[in-house]
């Protein structure tokens, strides 16, 4: 079953119609339920404008975003697709709400109308998958980076969705902060079914995805696994978008003449190759 279809989606903002300017131009693509997908792409790529229209944000120029059977262009369903879509934006800072852990995470089901003692059941269910029931009393803006990315993730988990979507959730943290988001994203993935569409400059975050898709210049210019599509070594360098650190160092090995097959991605698999040299 497809959560969300995209059927030749084209998006330009507003003002740059006329100049014939596009950020998106006519994506078709499905995503299915329960999968992983990461979406990588350079700054203006196209990609964190396809994130926002997802989950109606934004709405297709031309062609048909389709969540759950829902049009984004539905206006009197708008809600609907954005309570089955949530969004963790870049930075924290800017999705909390007020100053106590537990009231920023009700503030999504308080606003969806959700009875007060269901929303005291979300904000201890969301808290417990992140990993943070211990914070539930205390302020948010004495947390670190990835505590408080984890909390905006709380936050939509409490809203029930059915889709996550994270739009550079990781770039500002460090990589500890990077390391405890992805563990949480990859739990929820996992243990949940929650379908996880994770946008990312950070390749070797998009390596441990079911699905990898490339966007470069409004366009889809790659589409399958991570291993297939990191293998594109070329396209990749062309676009200038780099491959997992693993991968970078079977090429140098490569070009330094040992039988090394340069489109290596696992850790495990270069570990084999090194072994078996003569």
């Amino acid at each position: 079953m497809n959560a969300i279809e995209l059927k030749d989606v084209h998006y330009a903002y507003p003002g740059s119609e006329e100049s014939g300017q596009e950020a998106v131009k006519g994506v078709t693509l499905s995503i299915e339920e329960g999968s992983f997908v990461a979406l990588v792409g350079h700054n203006g790529s196209g990609k964190s404008t396809l994130a926002r229209l997802l989950n109606g944000l934004f709405v297709p120029t031309n062609g048909d975003v389709v969540v759950y059977g829902v049009n984004t262009k539905d206006e009197k369903r708008i809600y609907d697709v954005r309570s089955r879509v949530g969004m963790v934006f870049q930075n924290p800072d800017n999705q909390m709400i007020a100053t106590n852990v537990a009231d920023d995470i009700a503030f999504g089901p308080e606003n969806l109308g959700v009875e007060r003692e269901e929303i005291i059941r979300r904000v201890d269910w969301a808290l417990e998958q992140v990993g943070m029931s211990e914070y539930r009393d205390g302020t948010p803006f004495k947390l670190s980076g990835g505590q408080k990315q984890r909390l905006a993730i709380a936050g939509v988990l409490a809203i029930k969705p059915r889709v996550m979507v994270l739009d550079e959730a990781t770039a500002m943290l460090d990589p500890k902060g990077r390391d405890e988001v992805m563990a949480v994203t990859r739990k929820l993935n996992r243990e949940e079914g929650m379908t996880v569409v994770h946008i990312t400059h950070y390749m070797d975050e998009a390596l441990g995805a079911d699905r990898l898709i490339v966007m470069n210049d409004g366009l889809v210019v790659a589409d399958g696994k991570p291993s297939e599509v990191f293998k594109q070594y070329g396209l990749l360098r062309q676009i200038k978008l780099g491959v997992p650190y693993v991968t970078n160092v079977a090429v140098a090995l490569h070009a330094a003449g040992l039988d090394i097959d340069p489109h290596i991605v696992g850790e495990d698999e270069l570990v084999e190759a090194i072994c078996a040299l003569k």
